[in-house]
C-alpha cells in the first residue's frame, strides 16, 4: 500500500529549484527536506548544519525523524551509506536499477539503499504531519531506486532551466555558510562543456523517469518564475493535492519560512521577503564562446524545452 506521497524534484543544480522548494515549504501540507541524498555525508558525518540554522545532531526535527525512522542516527552506519550511495547511485546506472539486473545481493543492496530514503520520508511526514514530503535531490536515478519502494507514492517535479543560465551559474563561486570542513567551504564549479554533458544526461534521464511508471511534471523554472502562483498550483495538483497556493507566494515576492532542509542552496537559510525575478545576467556576462559550446552541445533539448526558436532569444 502507499502510504507516503513524495514529490522527488529531478534535473540539474542551479536550475532555481531551491526557491520553488522553499516556495513550497510555506504550505503546511508540504515538509520540505532539502536535497537527502547527501544527508548521509554533510549531516551525518559532517555534521553541517540544517536549514533552521542549528547543526544537524542539535536540531529537533531531525533528531525525532531520526529517532522514528531508525531508533536514532547512531543506528546507521554512514559510511557504507555513503559507499553504497557511490556504488549504486549513478546516472549511468539507471537502466540497470529500473530493471534490477543483477544477483540476489544486488537486488538486496538496492531495496536496502531505497529503504533508507522511505524510512526518513514516512517519519518525515510523521513529525511533521504533512501530507507531501518534498525531497529536492535532484539526483535522477533516485526515483528509479525508489520504484522498488511499495509504500511509497512517488511523483517527480523534473525542474529545467536554460543550459545557458545553468553553465553560467556553474562557474561562479558559491560559499557553503553551512560547512564545517574547509574543502566543502563552497560549491563545485563546472566548466561550460562539462555542465553541458552533465545537463543533457541529467534531463534525459529526468525525462526517462516515465519509464517507472512515477508520473512526472516538466516545469520550466523560468515560467515559474514569471507566474509563481499560477505554477505552484500546478505543482500542488501534481501533488494531489488542492491547487491552493500559500498567501506567502505572490506574482513578486515569497515570504519564506524557518525551514529544515538538511543540504542545498544556501538560499535555504533566507526567511522573509525574497523577490522572484528572472536572472538573465548569463546573456551579457558568459562569454560568447562559451554561450555557443554550451548552446550546440545541449541544443536537442533547448528545442525540446523550447529555449531556442523563440523571439525573444
Amino acid at each position: 500500500m502507499n502510504d507516503t506521497r513524495v514529490l522527488f524534484i529531478s534535473g540539474v543544480g542551479r536550475s532555481g529549484s531551491t526557491l520553488v522548494e522553499r516556495a513550497l515549504g510555506t504550505d503546511p501540507r508540504l515538509v520540505v527536506l532539502g536535497e537527502v541524498t547527501h544527508l548521509w555525508e554533510r549531516s551525518l558525518l559532517m555534521d553541517e548544519l540544517c536549514g533552521c540554522g542549528e547543526a544537524f545532531s542539535q536540531c529537533p526535527f531531525w533528531t525525532e525523524v531520526g529517532e522514528r525512522a531508525f531508533g536514532g542516527w547512531h543506528t546507521l552506519d554512514a559510511e557504507r551509506i555513503v559507499a553504497t550511495r557511490a556504488r549504486l547511485d549513478r546516472v549511468s546506472r539507471t537502466p540497470r536499477l529500473l530493471y534490477t539486473l543483477g544477483g540476489r545481493a544486488y537486488r538486496d543492496e538496492v531495496r536496502w539503499y531505497g529503504s533508507l530514503y522511505a524510512a526518513i520520508y514516512r517519519a518525515a511526514a510523521e513529525v511533521s504531519q504533512a501530507e507531501v514530503v518534498v525531497d529536492s535531490s535532484k539526483q535522477p536515478s533516485i526515483p528509479y531506486v525508489l520504484t522498488h519502494q511499495g509504500s511509497l507514492d512517488v511523483r517527480v517535479l523534473h525542474c529545467v532551466r536554460d543550459s545557458r543560465a545553468v553553465a553560467y551559474s556553474w562557474t561562479k563561486t558559491v560559499s557553503r555558510p553551512e560547512a564545517q570542513v574547509e574543502s566543502f567551504g563552497t560549491m563545485t564549479r563546472y566548466s561550460p562543456a562539462k555542465l553541458s554533458v552533465v545537463w543533457m544526461v541529467h534531463n534525459l534521464s529526468s525525462l526517462a523517469t516515465r519509464l517507472t511508471g512515477q508520473p512526472v511534471t516538466t516545469l520550466r523554472y523560468e515560467d515559474w518564475v514569471r507566474q509563481p502562483r499560477a505554477a505552484t498550483s500546478r505543482i500542488l495538483l501534481a501533488c494531489g493535492l488542492e491547487p491552493t497556493p500559500a498567501e506567502a507566494i505572490s506574482d513578486s515576492t515569497v515570504r519564506l519560512v524557518t525551514n529544515h532542509t538538511c543540504s542545498g542552496n544556501p538560499l535555504r537559510f533566507r526567511t522573509g521577503d525574497v523577490d522572484v525575478r528572472l536572472d538573465e545576467r548569463w546573456r551579457e556576462d558568459l562569454p560568447t564562446r562559451s554561450n555557443r559550446l554550451v548552446t550546440t552541445m545541449t541544443l536537442p533539448l533547448l528545442r525540446l524545452f523550447d529555449y531556442v526558436g523563440r523571439r525573444h532569444d
